[in-house]
């Protein structure tokens, strides 16, 4: 019987080509969007499960306790790890490692080579599952940071050589060239993995960085965790924060400490610093809501169509009936038919997203891990197709097996309250969807060119930085050879740049009238570094480089505080160097020109306007600059607006000059802002390509709709056309009960878009407001479509002569 129904099903299609192109269409557009958003789902989902101890490693989390509200951030006391795994057996190993950017003189490349380099200590071989294919790296060798490379960057650098024993220099950012050992080659550590990289650097920590101190004072590291088997992460992390504060007593201690587990830190770390191989879980549940309201308008598309083809189905049914079918035969009848429908597609859609692919992969940065051919995709892909084509078909199926043979054959059917209830319940959903998608598109649009346009208390354009280095003592007169070159208007250098962070240094300070601390962004810079950043001045003045008195040492500052803190000095830090400070700051701490203020450690001399250091995903938070003596940091280069093409490739020869053995690179300032909202211009992207989609996907059942609709009035034109009814009255009857859906579909949507998108906007301190234009231009457009995509047919149908029409029979 099966093969019966699939013989008359392919006859069925032929027949009626315009509802299988729409259908197969629909179908295959949905589908595709799906495969492709599930290649990208598996593959964030699939980050970090691959290692053997994954569920055992957990990344250790610092709380700032002295502030308020949460501070949280991803690095604690480099003496904590050795700590725990001293005093506590649930601790199997530490290990601390991070991945950077840093570079590698190979061959004659005089800037070096960019690599992303995973710097861990010797008890990565402990958590990783890295396979050694030559050498013995799991064997420190002393004296040396000993560099583990993989086969791919090997083939590519060192093709008819063997690295493994010989010396390599790093190109560091400041300081010397080290020499790194090469010890061995691994394979390509896998793309989904947060700590992504082309080597590995194994190093050895000085025997203090083991000590954690009471005081709370020292550096900090990115730190992993290997308990043991068993061990609950949450009652450990309690025990630890109890122990450590035992170890600050008689002090209260300033942080606590949490385990975020390995495999959430590629999708959940929404810290202020991003890190370099990050994901985001909203980002995911988006992808998949989309992606499934796609399927859903195809799916909603094949119901709308099946369902309104009743009709001319009646017939076929009734004669089937008296020939002896009964209700299961006809309903098996009809799903045969959404199978066969949706394996097509479903076929279509495998080729549509392997050809995408790579296209994907370039979208998304890196190879995805994702294999459409394998047992377990096909055996997914084979039930998705059942129950989808089960789902879809079987009211439609039900519906048409229901009626007597006799009420059919006589054409006494009709298609019922039900049946018509249910075709606009369809329509209206998908156009629900449809200007949802809308207004989210127009909504992420105008974010972003608010944040694009927003003052930031700077001037972002026609300003470059220079990577972070030590410039030695001759920066000085460097920077003043800079300043020189032609289109050069100023040049400071400075330990922060914007795009970086929140500042160089952050404390917290006690606000007047409020109980507890809040955090404040210190930025150092030479004196320049305001008039380079073109600031905009409020009050009092900017730093003066003629003025020796606006200028500290801070290392020696830095020395004193230190002591102070270990107890070894009562030496009081002065607090008359002048400091500036934005508006904000100046409102919140009560700020007078010209008088010195503890909190800050400074004397205020200008105020300037709100400046915004962080992204505008983060609130205001007090800003105080202050300039430093300073001989390694970035430089900033302000450009004039029309400078010389020459410009860069001046500086270029120059900085080889001065500094030949380190590489020159820069980046443009407004990109690195702009980076802070990589994520938010991809989802803009991804709106805007799947709104065009599913609008697309709802004006395509609608046409299908219309199709069929004019079919079942073709005698009803060809009446109030002999009466007298014009082209434009025909077409407008038509069209009315299309155009109240989607008004219907316009007042549904509205709401619902607006509380979705009001959460999302809520990411943002800074962020616009929802205007009610902005739902007004989303149902305009979604309108504009509809109308022309039911008047174009609607038209043709009038245009007919009502000859034919009344002889259709």
């Amino acid at each position: 019987m099966f093969t019966q129904n699939l013989l008359i099903t392919w006859r069925g299609l032929w027949r009626n080509k315009t509802y299988a192109i729409i259908n197969l269409v629909g179908l295959s557009v949905g589908i595709t969007a799906c495969l492709l958003v599930a290649a990208i789902v598996l593959d964030e989902l699939s980050y970090d499960k691959q290692w053997t101890k994954a569920d055992r490693i957990y990344r250790a989390i610092s709380v700032n306790t002295r502030v308020n509200g949460s501070d949280r951030f991803p690095q604690v006391f480099t003496g904590l790890g050795p700590s725990l795994k001293k005093d506590f057996p649930e601790v199997e190993d530490y290990c601390r490692m991070s991945v950077y950017g840093d570079r590698l003189k190979i061959g004659s490349n005089s800037d070096g080579v960019a690599v992303q380099n995973l710097s861990a200590e010797a008890s990565v071989w402990n958590f990783l599952d890295l396979q050694i294919t030559e050498g013995n790296p799991q064997k420190f060798v002393p004296g040396y940071a000993n560099l583990v490379i993989t086969e791919k960057f090997r083939q590519q650098y060192f093709k008819g050589q063997n690295p493994v024993g010989k010396i390599y220099y790093t190109m560091p950012q400041y300081g010397d060239p080290q020499p790194c050992f090469v010890t061995g080659v691994i394979k390509a550590l896998p793309v989904n993995t947060h700590l992504r990289a082309d080597v590995i650097s194994i190093v050895a920590f000085r025997p203090k960085d083991d000590l954690l101190a009471k005081e709370e004072y020292g550096t900090f590291s990115t730190q992993y965790l290997l308990l043991k088997a068993g061990t609950d992460a949450d009652k450990f992390s309690k025990k630890i924060n109890a122990w450590y504060t035992k170890v600050t007593a008689p002090n209260k201690p300033g942080y606590s400490f949490q385990l975020q587990p390995f495999q959430d830190v590629y999708l959940r770390s929404d810290f202020a610093d991003p890190q370099p191989v990050q994901g985001s879980m909203r980002n995911l549940y988006i992808f998949i809501a989309v992606a499934a309201l796609l399927l859903v308008i195809a799916c909603f598309n094949f119901m709308t169509l099946t369902t309104s083809r009743v009709f001319s189905r009646m017939h076929e049914t009734g004669a089937r009936k008296v020939l002896g079918a009964n209700k299961w035969q006809l309903i098996s009848r009809y799903l045969t038919e959404s199978l066969v429908f949706f394996s097509m597609a479903f076929v279509l859609a495998g080729v549509l997203s392997q050809l995408v692919m790579p296209y994907l992969e370039t979208y998304v940065g890196h190879q995805l891990v994702f294999n459409s051919y394998s047992i377990g995709f096909i055996w997914l892909a084979v039930v998705a197709v059942l129950t989808m084509s089960l789902l879809t078909g079987i009211y439609p199926a039900w519906y048409l097996s229901r009626p007597e043979p006799m009420v059919i054959l006589r054409s006494q059917a009709t298609t019922g309250f039900k049946l018509n209830w249910l075709k606009k319940s369809l329509v209206v959903g998908q156009f629900v969807i449809s200007i949802g998608i809308i207004i989210a598109t127009l909504v992420v649009h105008y974010q972003l060119s608010y944040v694009d346009k927003v003052d930031i208390g700077f001037d972002k354009n026609n300003l470059i930085k220079l990577n972070y280095n030590n410039w030695g003592s001759n920066a000085e007169s460097f920077k003043q050879r800079l300043k020189q070159l032609p289109g050069v208007e100023n040049v400071s250098i400075a330990s922060w740049t914007p795009g970086t962070g929140a500042g160089n240094m952050s404390t917290e300070i006690s606000v007047p009238g409020q109980s507890g601390k809040i955090r404040a962004n210190y930025i150092f810079g030479d004196a320049d570094l305001p008039a380079v950043l073109k600031v905009k001045l409020r009050s009092g003045r900017i730093f003066d480089p003629n003025l020796k008195t606006d200028v500290v040492n801070g290392d020696s500052i830095m020395q004193v505080r230190q002591e102070q803190m270990q107890g070894k000095s009562n030496e009081k830090v002065a607090d008359i160097r002048p400091v500036i400070v934005t508006e904000y700051t100046a409102k919140l701490l009560g700020v007078k020109l010209n008088t010195s203020i503890p909190t800050v450690e400074g004397m205020p001399v200008g105020i300037i306007s709100d400046f915004h250091n962080e992204s505008l995903h983060f609130g205001m938070k007090p800003c105080i600059i202050r300039a430093e003596k300073v001989s390694e940091g970035y430089i900033l280069i302000r450009f004039a607006k029309n400078h010389p093409a020459n410009a860069l490739a001046a500086i270029n020869t120059l900085f080889k000059a001065a500094y030949p053995e380190k590489p020159f690179l820069y980046e443009w300032v407004s990109d690195l802002v702009n980076a802070q909202y990589r994520n938010e211009a991809r989802l803009k992207q991804l709106f805007f390509s799947f709104s065009m989609l599913i609008v697309f996907l709802a004006c395509l059942g609608l046409f299908g709709l219309i199709t069929f609709t004019t079919q079942q009035r073709v005698k009803e034109i060809g009446i109030r056309k002999v009466l007298g009814a014009s082209v434009a009255n025909v077409a407008a009857l038509l069209s009315a009960d299309f155009v109240k859906l989607v008004l219907l579909a316009m007042l549904i949507a509205t709401p619902l878009a607006g509380y979705i998108m009001s959460r999302w906007l809520q990411d943002f301190a800074f962020r616009i407001s929802l205007s009610w234009w902005m739902f007004g231009l989303a149902g305009a457009i979604t309108m504009f479509i509809a109308v022309i995509t039911v008047s174009t047919k609607a038209i043709k149908a009038a245009t007919v002569n009502p000859v034919k029409s009344l002889r259709s029979e």
